[in-house]
């Protein structure tokens, strides 16, 4: 999306001065390319529970100007939406509860520790590469039902990945040989597929093919979601925890909480999100005409609920622009109604986790250099941080 604003120019290193002008001189704001964009909390909530308001994939109109990949998507995103498919949804949802995933908490904290015990040696790193990485991506992978010997390879094929996951949703594209990466990722899906089938287990790949007919030899859907499926467990979850580093910088008595404390730590995700949330927008299609403040929003119209400017809205939190751990916010960082995340509990658990033993392992940090910036108005995250670390040796 291209924004164009005076007052005062829209930043990706930093958008929320933009969205506060926005929220108060336009609050139903029309963009440049046609979309209507909201950024008032209670607004967000009451459209994103509006039953006249549907996911972008599920509209028919929208559907025929969409690219390959961007259809591709679109199909796989329907099947998770709320009112398509509910045996489906509900399966997927059920087990993502941290009750029925075999993902042992001990587990994760002993990966971050191995993680964090290598990096010791250098009191320079790369946070996103270095630890956010292979962190987020061994989560997702036992989730998912990845063996865990095959575990390290995989992680090394997405590292070489060029223009991420979602440029494989589109199954035409997955066999160009010209790109080997490519077509290494998906024969490790295929694999896993097969492997499930033949043997499942308790994780969410053989639940996905407990519920999703069979294709007859092709798998094209399956795939797609379970690209969708790593996108949103590996590479979301690594934007929080750059978001949610950058954010912490300087703040001692913060990092000694979430050092101190797991459960704390666990709790302090829904904060970070709401300061400074991956998620920055969502994409709804009007199937009636809906009035809001007086504006009416022609059916068919496309509704861009800024999830960023949302979680500041001071009409809804008290002082919104500083992060304050211990609040409690009803935040739109998981989306919310029929469209909340159904993987939040995991992603809290696991963000948790993750600052928790991050924090255990370091008496400081600082950002040493300029942090290079991920360029999609959607998602938000940091590509690169550079950190210099002073690290706690006692540990």
């Amino acid at each position: 999306m291209i924004i164009n604003a005076n007052e005062p120019q829209y930043s990706i290193a930093d958008p929320y001065p933009w969205y506060k002008w926005v929220q108060q001189e336009k609050p139903i704001f029309r963009t440049p390319e046609g979309m209507w964009m909201i950024t008032g909390y209670e607004d967000a909530m009451l459209l994103l529970s509006d039953p006249r308001c549907s996911h972008w994939g599920q509209d028919s109109q929208i559907f025929q100007y969409l690219s390959p990949v961007e259809k591709a998507i679109a199909q796989t995103l329907h099947a998770l939406a709320p009112g398509h498919t509910p045996a489906f949804r509900k399966q997927i949802m059920h087990q993502l509860a941290a009750r029925t995933l075999q993902v042992d908490e001990d587990e994760m904290k002993q990966q971050a520790d191995e993680i964090l015990t290598g990096l010791r040696s250098s009191t320079r790193i790369e946070f996103m590469n270095d630890y956010a990485h292979p962190f987020t991506f061994g989560t997702i992978c036992r989730v998912m039902g990845v063996p865990q010997e095959e575990v390290s390879a995989f992680s090394k094929i997405v590292s070489g990945l060029k223009g991420g996951y979602l440029s494989f949703v589109d199954e035409k594209s997955w066999e160009n040989g010209e790109d080997e990466p490519k077509k290494i990722f998906i024969d490790t899906l295929r694999r896993l597929i097969g492997l499930k089938r033949q043997k499942p287990g308790k994780d969410l790949c053989s639940a996905i093919l407990a519920v999703v007919p069979d294709g007859n030899g092709d798998d094209s859907f399956i795939i797609s979601l379970m690209v969708l499926l790593f996108y949103a467990g590996h590479q979301n979850m690594m934007n929080f925890m750059g978001n949610a580093l950058i954010a912490l910088q300087g703040r001692v008595e913060d990092q000694s909480m979430l050092r101190e404390s797991l459960p704390l730590a666990i709790t302090s995700v829904d904060e970070l999100i709401r300061y400074d949330s991956p998620l920055q927008s969502v994409l709804l299609i009007t199937q009636e005409a809906i009035n809001l403040h007086g504006t009416t929003i022609p059916a068919g119209s496309q509704l861009l609920i800024s999830i960023g400017a949302a979680n500041r809205d001071p009409a809804k939190f008290e002082n919104p622009d500083q992060l304050i751990l211990g609040r409690r916010p009803n935040h739109l960082g998981f989306g919310a109604g029929a469209f909340r995340c159904i993987g939040a509990r995991l992603a809290q658990i696991q963000g948790g986790i993750g600052l928790h033993r991050f924090f255990a392992y370091l008496n400081s940090y600082a950002i040493a250099d300029h942090v290079s910036w991920s360029h999609f108005s959607v998602q938000r995250g940091p590509s690169s941080i550079l950190l210099d670390i002073n690290w706690n040796h006692e540990k």
